[in-house]
């Protein structure tokens, strides 16, 4: 906790600019995008909760980033004034935000995130940083890895379920059957010869395996609701108009009392100043997870 003289915490916001930036600085990120779970309209349930009858993520902490949450607006106000581009959805959530961003920026992407759901989008132009981990996951080590390719990862991921987001797993399947089912389910999509036993064992499984698919596949809900990646779309363009305004972050800074920044505010600077850039990497952060 960080209190400032006003009697006002701004811990929260002060970490989360700070792991920002040594995010930034170590992968010399040009363009940065901050994916986040707050919905523009949080009215409308999404697919997820009625595939699950509300259950969905049923047994998440719901205070565990209780601060963040409450600095929202203050954070936003901060990063957007360095440059960073705040994305929020519409009724879907902050992962699909970075699967739509995944799939349509250019250049080279690294997404930065604890949750390991993001592991499917690994391809030749998009990697995973898991900070605990502190390793890079792209399609050069995946198969060393995790013995799968990324579409078996997802399968996987749909056959031993997910505890976090309270998806229930086929039952009976641990850690290495569900690598080998995920590889069978692979091939029998793929039309490719399979002993009978192997193919009732993927009939007898298969509605289950769909089912969770559905919740975990990270193209389905902008397949369903088109108009999510259109917002998406309209919220980067705008943020590409404008760039950054350093003395007004200066300004925010010497309100909130920031002084560990404005000592360096020069390296402040030139971790966000794009200008000062040659290459391009795209670099994606999820909020809360």
């Amino acid at each position: 906790m960080l209190i400032n003289s006003k009697g006002i915490n701004v811990g929260s916001t002060f970490t989360f600019l700070k792991t920002i930036k040594s995010y930034v600085d170590q992968f010399n990120a040009d363009y940065v995008y901050i994916a986040w779970d707050k919905k523009l309209t949080p009215e409308i349930a999404n697919f997820r909760n009625t595939l699950t009858e509300g259950t969905y993520k049923g047994t998440r902490d719901q205070d565990r980033n209780k601060e963040v949450y409450a600095s929202v607006d203050e954070i936003v106000k901060l990063t957007d004034l360095i440059g960073i581009s705040n994305i929020f959805p519409g009724h879907l959530e902050a992962d699909d935000v970075i699967a739509y961003l995944s799939k349509n920026l250019n250049g080279k992407k690294i997404i930065v995130s604890v949750d390991r759901d993001f592991i499917q989008l690994v391809n030749e132009n998009v990697s995973y940083y898991n900070p605990i981990k502190k390793k890079v996951l792209d399609i050069n080590n995946f198969q060393e890895e995790h013995d799968m390719t990324p579409v078996e990862y997802l399968l996987y991921k749909a056959i031993i379920g997910d505890t976090s987001d309270n998806i229930p797993g086929v039952e009976g399947y641990g850690k290495v059957k569900s690598i080998k089912l995920a590889k069978d389910v692979a091939r029998y999509r793929n039309n490719e010869e399979l002993p009978e036993k192997t193919v009732k064992v993927i009939k007898e499984n298969i509605e289950k395996i769909n089912h969770n698919i559905k919740l975990m596949d990270l193209s389905y809900g902008l397949n369903l609701y088109p108009d999510e990646g259109k917002l998406y779309k309209e919220q980067v363009d705008k943020h590409s108009c404008y760039g950054p305004d350093f003395e007004k972050f200066k300004e925010y800074c010497v309100e909130l009392e920031f002084n560990s920044i404005l000592n360096k505010f020069q390296d402040w600077k030139n971790t966000f100043d794009k200008s000062a850039k040659s290459e391009l990497l795209a670099e994606y952060f999820k909020a809360f997870e």
